[in-house]
């Protein structure tokens, strides 16, 4: 099908700080952006063009100019399962339509995508981003899954049925282009679907051994139709001599490029994106959805596991996917690519790997790539109460490593992770929202965040995939967060171009993360509180002025802020709050501030003994207090003498090395000493326990028949240290395995640790207590109770309480998580608790069971079934998803 002109042409002028993608980089020159539809368009009104209605009905608008993609807010849709706007294809006879699994189709569609763009545009969104439409394999036999994601290419050039057709394709681009929103489609270059593999050992120098084309047995496991992708069978010598794809076996070793670029994801068949064949039927099937669809911009999957070389010749090439997009009018086509590689806390390995596949000025690969180091950095400080001077150091990066901070997507969730809210709070949620909302780079939001959804793929439609009901509610507390953000985005252009400078940010535990934002003069000021306490904000120069609030965390009284050049307030649990900024005039009638001091030299100091401070305050007759770690709900009360002299002691309990800080503050006159840092450490424990676990799993249980699958979930002993508000649990397991690159370091088993509380002694009201392991259809050994509960994974981490837990899921989340250390030649993993949140000073009698089993990378615990599969447990269905278990505790 060729393009169509469009009939109804849009004007489109650029800024005059645009860049190619409509950026402004320091130094940059301006330029204007003049397409030739807006000159097209001033001719038509000239020539009296007075039929456009009538026009605008008879022919899609399918090609408008490129946004200024800083502007751009984007929704990104699980086609499958957001909206199902056309029943009739949701059952296409293969027996792969079943909402009432996750591994099969659920009935979402392109039509209803475009039924529900009231509903997006109504959050704030500005752009869809929907999975691949195209034709898919749509069942895996030997996985026991279906591909309803779109990620298991049988033809680049079609759309999948399940989906709708070409004209539903068109109508979605026609509905979005006519309220001025753009259509971003998900492509993949790197595989097609389940196909082959090696049932034996890998021979490089023979690929024909042990090689085995899969059985194509049930009637939705369909194999690739276009050419040359048809080519799969490395049997075949006619197939095998045209080396459409590598004849390889699955990734082993992420670190290796070879493997990196040439072996399988899984099983899904590589592609061997270096022939020129299968780059020149790639550019012209993506190119087409550009020429006949009207595709605004590329979201690109997996693209780290293509060489280098071949994004120079697939976007950049004469016959590229670039000059398509300018034949089409699009001078500023977005190609953002998935490059999912997280950076250890203060370092920057993500960042320089993802910009690797941005290439150079002079040799260019995609123009832009997905923020997935600052979405583990939000996960960890804002879901898990890692400090934010992390989230500090990851915005630094942010704006000093992308040649082009301004168009990087930045997430919170996607298809492909656990939900946030799987273990962090809503208010946790409302700040991860409103931070990438606030900082450089286009805000995307996956479908059903807005509804505060936990399952990564649940579906929001009534009927689907976990869904009773519809989830499409524009009065829910998260959706209406999101379009108050989405507003003052658009009102501020210091929040989609200006500068960044982090002001302070909390070294040691949850607490304060400020930063600022400058346009053209005009500033804003950011405060986040990423603690569940009041926290006292003091040492933040601003100067000598105003903050009035732009917006508050839903319940905050919106009141403006006097600040004579330091900032001291009282920031409540979860706040998150975006002040304007305006300078006072220079007055010699300022107070100045009373004297206050510490006089003990701390700052830099490490102790590792109880040590006496002492300072000086010269108003005795008003309240002074001192304040740890910014902590305002546990400041201390000081005695002050008549002299103004003062004293207190400063402990040293906690096991290991602490970061802490320490404040002086006078409530009555909103006065504050600037955080002034120190160090604690204790080497020996006040008490330990050690216990240690039989060879083996629980009996008639096996483990997944997967190739990684092996003894990760055999547990061989576990040790309890503790000192103060300490935990340290250390267990040792018969292997560890790290061959997918997990985040926390470990992979192929999940624990879910659950801690009796019951002889602990709480500086808090009595904690709700549980039996009921959540998910798990098993309960606490020898009628025990559970206050605390933790789950940990590969790529999850979260701590819930009893209170408001199900036999289903945990309850309420607490920060902050353990810290996880892993020593494989060892065969540990060490976790270290911190109970201050909870009102734990002292862990004498404790007692924690520790459990095993697996998670999906979403997160879900496997199935368990009668006979293990390659992703599911074996033993006694609807049995106890435990593994393996042991208990250990502390005498009281």
């Amino acid at each position: 099908m060729q393009p169509r002109a469009s009939a109804v042409l849009h004007t489109y002028a650029g800024p005059v700080d645009a860049s190619p993608l409509g950026m402004h980089k320091p130094g940059a020159r301006a330029k204007r952006v003049r397409p030739r539809q807006g000159r097209l368009f001033v001719a038509a009104l000239l020539a009296g063009v007075c039929n456009l209605a009538v026009a605008q009905e008879a022919e899609p608008l399918l090609h408008v100019p490129s946004p200024d993609w800083r502007d751009q807010v984007i929704y990104f849709v699980l086609t499958d399962r957001f909206a199902d706007g056309d029943p009739s294809n949701n059952d296409q006879g293969a027996g792969v339509y079943n909402p009432a699994l996750g591994s099969h189709y659920s009935g979402g569609d392109l039509a209803g995508i475009r039924r529900q763009l009231d509903y997006i545009q109504g959050l704030g969104a500005t752009s869809v981003w929907l999975t691949p439409p195209v034709a898919n394999q749509w069942w895996y036999e030997r996985g026991q899954y279906g591909g309803y994601h779109g990620y298991w290419a049988t033809d680049f050039s079609q759309v999948d049925p399940h989906y709708g057709d070409l004209a539903s394709y068109q109508g979605l681009s026609d509905a979005l282009h006519r309220r001025g929103m753009y259509l971003i489609q998900d492509i993949v270059v790197n595989h097609t679907g389940n196909f082959f593999g090696y049932d034996g050992d890998y021979n490089p120098d023979n690929t024909a051994e042990h090689f085995t084309l899969f059985p194509a047995n049930h009637p939705g496991d369909r194999r690739p139709t276009q050419a040359p992708f048809d080519q799969l069978d490395r049997l075949d010598p006619a197939q095998a001599a045209a080396d459409i794809y590598h004849w390889t076996p699955p990734i082993q070793d992420y670190s290796d490029p070879v493997q990196q670029f040439s072996y399988q994801l899984t099983n899904l068949a590589d592609l061997n994106t270096g022939h020129p064949q299968v780059r020149q039927v790639l550019k012209q099937s993506y190119g087409d959805w550009i020429r006949q669809v009207g595709v605004d911009a590329f979201r690109v999957d997996t693209a780290k596991y293509v060489e280098h070389e071949f994004w120079r010749d697939f976007f950049w090439a004469e016959d590229g996917i670039m000059a398509a997009a300018k034949q089409t009018g699009r001078d500023h086509f977005l190609a953002f690519g998935e490059v999912f590689e997280d950076s250890p806390p203060m370092t920057d390995r993500g960042e320089r790997i993802a910009t690797a596949f941005l290439g150079s000025e002079s040799a260019p690969q995609l123009n832009s790539v997905i923020g997935f180091p600052l979405y583990f950095e939000l996960g960890r400080v804002l879901a898990q109460g890692q400090p934010p001077a992390q989230l500090a150091y990851r915005l630094r990066q942010h704006m000093a490593l992308y040649p082009d901070p301004y168009v990087i997507p930045n997430f919170i969730d996607n298809h492909d992770t656990p939900r946030f809210l799987a273990s962090g709070s809503e208010a946790g949620l409302q700040q991860a929202l409103g931070l990438i909302f606030t900082i450089p780079g286009i805000p995307v939001i996956y479908q059903g965040d807005e509804q505060g959804l936990r399952h990564s793929r649940q579906a929001m439609f009534a009927g689907g995939y976990l869904s009773d009901r519809d989830q499409f509610d524009t009065q829910a507390p998260l959706y209406r967060w999101t379009q108050q953000l989405a507003q003052l985005r658009q009102s501020e252009s210091a929040l989609r171009r200006g500068s960044l400078t982090v002001l302070a940010a909390e070294q040691q535990a949850p607490g304060l993360l400020a930063f600022e934002r400058i346009h053209l003069g005009r500033r804003l000021v950011v405060l986040l509180n990423t603690s569940d306490r009041t926290q006292l904000v003091s040492g933040v120069e601003l100067g000598r002025g105003q903050l009035t609030p732009l917006l508050l965390e839903p319940g905050a009284e919106a009141q403006p802020t006097t600040v004579n050049q330091s900032l001291t307030l009282a920031l409540p649990p979860r706040a998150f709050r975006v002040y304007a900024w305006q300078e006072a005039e220079q007055s010699n009638e300022t107070p100045a501030p009373v004297a206050l001091s510490l006089d003990t030299p701390l700052a830099g100091q490490l102790l590792t003994e109880p040590t006496v401070i002492a300072g000086q305050f010269a108003r005795p007759d008003l309240a002074l207090y001192l304040v740890e770690d910014g902590d305002l709900d546990r400041a201390k009360a000081l005695e002050v003498a008549a002299n103004g002299r003062w004293q207190a002691t400063l402990p040293v309990a906690d096991l290991g090395t602490s970061e802490r800080s320490l404040s002086l503050y006078v409530p009555a006159l909103n006065q504050a000493t600037a955080p002034i840092a120190y160090q604690t450490r204790r080497t020996e424990p006040a008490q330990s326990a050690q216990v240690s676990s039989p060879t083996g799993y629980r009996s008639g249980y096996q483990p997944p028949s997967h190739e990684a699958s092996g003894s990760q979930h055999d547990l061989r002993g576990a040790r309890l240290r503790s000192g103060g508000e300490v935990l340290e649990l250390t267990l040792t397991m018969a292997e560890i395995s790290d061959g997918w690159l997990p985040s926390n370091g470990f992979d192929n088993v999940s624990f879910q640790i659950f801690f009796d509380l019951s002889a602990v002694e709480l500086a808090q009201p009595t904690l709700a207590a549980a039996t009921a392991l959540p998910g798990q259809s098993a309960s606490m050994p020898d009628g025990r109770r559970w206050q605390l509960g933790h789950s940990l994974f590969g790529w999850g981490n979260g701590l819930f309480l009893a209170e408001g837990a199900t036999s289903e899921r945990g309850g309420t989340a607490v920060t902050p998580v353990p810290q996880v250390r892993v020593d494989k030649d060892k065969g540990t993993i060490t976790l270290s608790y911190r109970g201050r949140s909870l009102g734990i000073e002292d862990w004498r009698g404790v007692g924690v069971y520790v459990t095993t089993w697996d998670r999906t990378g979403e997160g879900a615990l496997r199935p368990l079934e009668s006979e293990a599969g390659p992703w599911s447990f074996g033993g006694q269905v609807n049995g106890p998803k435990v593994m393996d278990a042991l208990w250990v505790e502390l005498t009281p």
